[in-house]
């Protein structure tokens, strides 16, 4: 199983150290409610939050709120190497060019209670409802391998989990933990207990192969929806502790110690971005899934001495994936979810500013690594896939310019991420590559078949023009990543050609009001195969035909 995740707000974190260094439903009711409450809002909109007054001054309490509805509409017509292959097949049929793909509302409520600016509580929750997805799915009748991958829920009808996460209403409690900040002889210790994220590192966009990777769950979902996304804005809460202690100006310490496992969420079989057999939601020849446990740690130092004007981190992890594979049992060809356990990582990171750069780097080991399988598994390996030591990297920079006649700001950032494999571990004969697999032996790269490394690339760039209108700034947004060479060793690590772009164009109004118009489409490298069941090889996510158009409101009080 892959998830896409191709990182504005790490671009904008770092690009601001940058600058001081240097069968659907369509009712639109809701939706339409919320828009016309943000017009009214407009004449008065300042950027605020709620202050409760708790009747203490030692004590505060701040309540956030922000309401975004997002249309999104297909822009393509269907690709019949995709729609007449059994395996993405549903995912095509679902929606026609010109039908909303998504018309949803979002609510996110942030609560924080503050005691004398030393310790405190963090509860947010969130809540949705899509009117684009009904209750059933759809499929291509005549689509090639019907016999070999049936479709993916009884009578096309969709189970609850795909239900609540689609379509709602429904909602979910994300942040929920306790925090303190303590001194321990000349040093400071910051703790966080309960559910929250956590991300590591220097990456900027996603971290597929960054030492962050599978550090908690993702939301690949939102991944997906949002090319150019960080880490830690597609990042899910977890139970867990963590604490960074600041020993003295040039040294500091992190930990953590994982309580509860979740998984990544990837879009299901049968939705729009999904493969349609994948993930939770498929309730035909499914098996239940053998996941992950509790107890994912984590140490880390960052050095920051002077004479580097930077700072250098040394990381160690042990965790269990969040990502998985798709295993099919050898003996009677149901499918399943396996997440492999015990995974080791040693990693050094660097951030310092180089000339008019902030550059970044990352260069990490994993041990028994998940690797690209076949995905015929049985009992006697425990249905896992192959797995190896594997070497991967991250290279980034972000340059923040001065006005110009063209813009009054602009931030560009750029990244390489590449992926080695060292040696095969365990399950050689099910690692999907020349010299393991024979179905390897032609065409290996459309078929998938996991090259010796992987080398991919993401570039951002941000012009801004302010007060365009009194209370209004404008961005466009730009985004384009690519896999430039070879398959990943790695599991869902990327493919060859795989492309996602963004065009987009933002207004921002008295900072609390946002208007967001973006396109977005995909390229990748397909293949008629007539010696296939299917009728076809599609290397990556079923993307290609997917480009589609979005407005996006979200107002924040």
């Amino acid at each position: 199983m892959t998830h896409l995740q191709t990182g504005h707000s790490a671009v904008k974190h770092r690009a601001a150290k940058c600058r001081g260094m240097a069968g659907r439903r369509q009712n639109r009711q809701a939706p339409i409610a919320v828009l016309f409450i943000g017009m009214l809002l407009l004449p008065f909109a300042q950027a605020w939050a709620l202050s409760l007054d708790t009747g203490s001054p030692d004590v505060k309490l701040v309540w956030n709120n922000t309401l975004r509805y997002n249309l999104g509409m297909r822009a393509q017509g269907r690709d019949p190497r995709i729609a007449d292959n059994a395996v993405f097949d549903q995912g095509d049929a679902i929606f026609d060019r010109g039908a909303a793909i998504t018309n949803r509302i979002d609510w996110l409520s942030e609560l924080d209670l503050v005691y004398k600016e030393r310790y405190g509580l963090r509860v947010s929750a969130a809540a949705w409802y899509d009117t684009a997805y009904g209750d059933r799915g759809r499929s291509n009748p005549y689509a090639q391998g019907m016999d070999v991958v049936p479709n993916s829920y009884v009578n096309n009808k969709f189970t609850s989990y795909v239900k609540r996460y689609y379509a709602g209403p429904s909602g979910e409690l994300l942040d929920a933990f306790v925090y303190g900040v303590f001194d321990v002889g000349d040093s400071v210790w910051n703790v966080k207990l309960g559910r929250h994220a956590l991300i590591w590192g220097e990456s900027l966009f996603g971290n597929t192969h960054a030492i962050s990777f599978s550090q908690v769950p993702s939301d690949g979902m939102k991944g997906v929806t949002n090319p150019g996304a960080s880490a830690k804005e597609t990042a899910l809460p977890v139970a867990q502790m963590s604490t960074i202690a600041q020993i003295n100006p040039e040294l500091s310490l992190l930990a953590q110690v994982g309580f509860a496992w979740e998984p990544t969420r990837i879009p299901e079989g049968g939705t729009y971005f999904g493969v349609d057999v994948v993930n939770k939601g498929p309730n035909v020849n499914r098996l239940s899934p053998i996941e992950g446990k509790a107890g994912d740690l984590g140490l880390g130092i960052k050095l920051s001495p002077e004479w580097l004007d930077g700072t250098l981190g040394f990381y160690a992890r042990r965790f269990d994936d969040k990502n998985g594979w798709l295993a099919q049992d050898a003996g009677n060809g149901r499918t399943r979810a396996v997440y492999a356990r015990d995974i080791d990582l040693l990693g050094v990171a660097l951030v310092k500013r180089i000339g008019w750069v902030l550059a970044g780097a990352e260069l990490s080991y994993r041990f028994d690594d998940p690797l690209n399988s076949t995905g015929s598994a049985g009992p006697a390996g425990g249905y896992e896939g192959a797995r190896g030591n594997t070497w991967h990297g991250v290279l980034n920079g972000i340059v923040s310019f001065s006005p110009s006649a063209i813009y009054d700001s602009a931030f560009l950032a750029a990244e390489l991420a590449w992926n080695r494999l060292d040696r095969v571990t365990r399950n050689p004969e099910l690692y999907l590559a020349k010299g393991y697999n024979s179905a390897c032996d032609s065409d290996a790269t459309i078929k998938g078949c996991a090259d010796k490394q992987f080398l991919s690339f993401g570039l951002s760039f941000t012009p801004g023009w302010n007060q365009v209108y009194p209370g209004v700034d404008i961005s466009m947004p730009l985004f384009v990543s690519r896999g430039i060479s070879g398959n990943a060793p790695s599991n869902g690590g990327g493919v060859e050609g795989f492309t996602v772009y963004k065009v987009g164009l933002t207004a921002k109004v008295y900072s609390s009001h946002q208007f967001d118009l973006t396109y977005t489409g995909y390229d990748q490298k397909i293949k008629r195969a007539p010696d296939s069941p299917l009728g076809s090889y599609v290397l990556g996510g079923p993307l290609r035909d997917k480009g589609w158009l979005s407005f996006t409101y979200q107002a924040t009080f």
